[in-house]
């Protein structure tokens, strides 16, 4: 019955109504097939990203990262981890502890970055969903508009504020407006899952950065004190002088 009264109204729709509808039709599938791709690939980040936190514990060290990059090569701390690898192996052998700092910074730097291009991965489509969610309503409250004017256009020319008349122009505006929600719901709903879920994302990489620049500076710091055990001594509170 529905569907019979919708194909109805839009058979004795106006050109106007109907470009407004093809056009929701059009962006409503770019944004299902958006919606679809993006939780498919959050999907599989969220088990990554729990599976990081699980087998990482506590304390990791540098060759946790390296053995997980492996096992996870396609998962966003994988990149992120390759990129400082890539990182400390352009760093020279030599470590001091004026150079621990140093570093440090240079991976921390590298983190940053890798990061930012993981953020601009979970951005894409991101775009397109909030000019959905700003456009939708907009092209069908032009629909809308144009519907009314149809309806006061045929009440002037008929004479008469009859239902026969009024009804199909009505009839128009709402479906314009229909139209315009089908779009602006489904992708306000999902630009809104999404951010939540980036923010939560690139929260869990900062921390997942921060962990591996402790790990770092710690395996530099055991080579020192291996390198030069004495130094190690007497730069230890009570140590000899």
């Amino acid at each position: 019955m529905q569907e019979s009264a919708f194909l109805s109204i839009l058979a004795q729709s106006g050109l106007i109504t109907w470009l407004t509808v093809g056009s929701m039709l059009l962006l409503s599938i770019g944004v299902w097939a958006i919606m679809f791709r993006k939780w498919s690939s959050n999907r599989r980040q969220l088990r990554a990203l729990v599976r990081w936190e699980r087998e990482l514990g506590t304390r990791p060290s540098l060759q946790d990262f390296v053995r997980l990059s492996k096992t996870l090569p396609e998962s966003p701390m994988s990149r992120v981890t390759r990129g400082v690898l890539r990182e400390i192996e352009g760093m020279s052998r030599f470590v001091s502890y004026d150079s621990l700092n140093a570093r440090g910074q240079l991976v921390n730097e590298s983190i940053e970055r890798s990061v930012d291009i993981e953020k601009d991965l979970n951005e894409r489509g991101m775009t397109y969903l909030a000019f959905c969610t700003a456009t939708g309503p907009l092209i069908g409250l032009l629909g809308t508009v144009w519907g009314i004017m149809d309806t006061f256009f045929a009440i002037g020319h008929h004479g008469s504020a009859n239902i026969t008349v009024v009804a199909p122009g009505i009839a128009e505006a709402l479906m314009a407006v229909l139209a315009g929600l089908i779009v602006a719901i489904p992708s306000s709903l999902g630009y809104n899952a999404f951010a939540g879920f980036n923010r939560r994302a690139e929260s869990f990489m900062y921390n997942f950065g921060s962990e591996m620049v402790s790990a770092f500076k710690r395996a530099d710091l055991a080579a020192l004190e291996a390198a030069n055990p004495a130094a190690t001594a007497s730069a230890a509170p009570g140590g000899q002088e």
